[in-house]
């Protein structure tokens, strides 16, 4: 498992591979389900990329580019996106991940969160509720939080809404 040069909470998402960086690690804030979504998405993008043997930095311009080049190269643009997305979907399909063990990842997420609204400025209701739950009782919060972002994971590949 590599260093987290990140402090989000897509870095301890329930993720069925981790220490790579399959997560969204964005620095906005994203209601949970919602960053479980995006947690999908970053995933398949970035482990079509390991497919190719593609350097991670190199994301941005690739995860654009590479279905195009599998199309004119091997005129399998198609056959290369569904592959990929079977493949992550499989893995997920595997997922045995479990809640936090450690106090200091609540605290993790709970910080994170208060940053938001305090440094950053974000007053969005969502953000808010969030961390009037974790004041009020922060394992319960953050469990809720944790099966919210693994419900959103997980429904990225069903297709079913939040």
């Amino acid at each position: 498992m590599i260093s987290n040069q990140y402090w989000i909470p897509g870095v301890l998402s329930p993720l069925a591979i981790m220490g790579k960086y399959y997560m969204y690690y964005g620095n906005a804030f994203l209601p949970p389900c919602e960053l479980g979504k995006a947690n999908a998405r970053c995933f398949e993008q970035e482990l079509m990329l390991d497919m190719l043997s593609i350097c991670c930095f190199h994301l941005r311009w690739a995860e654009e580019m590479v279905p195009d080049i599998m199309g004119s190269l091997f005129n399998m643009k198609d056959q290369f996106l569904k592959k990929v997305h079977e493949t992550t979907y499989h893995i997920n399909s595997c997922n045995s991940s479990f809640f936090w063990e450690s106090e200091r990842n609540i605290d993790f997420i709970y910080y994170f969160l208060q940053r938001k609204y305090t440094i950053d400025g974000e007053k969005s209701k969502e953000l808010i509720k969030w961390i009037k739950f974790f004041e009020k009782d922060k394992k319960e919060a953050a469990l809720n939080f944790w099966y919210e972002i693994q419900k959103g994971i997980t429904e990225s590949w069903d297709k079913i809404q939040c």
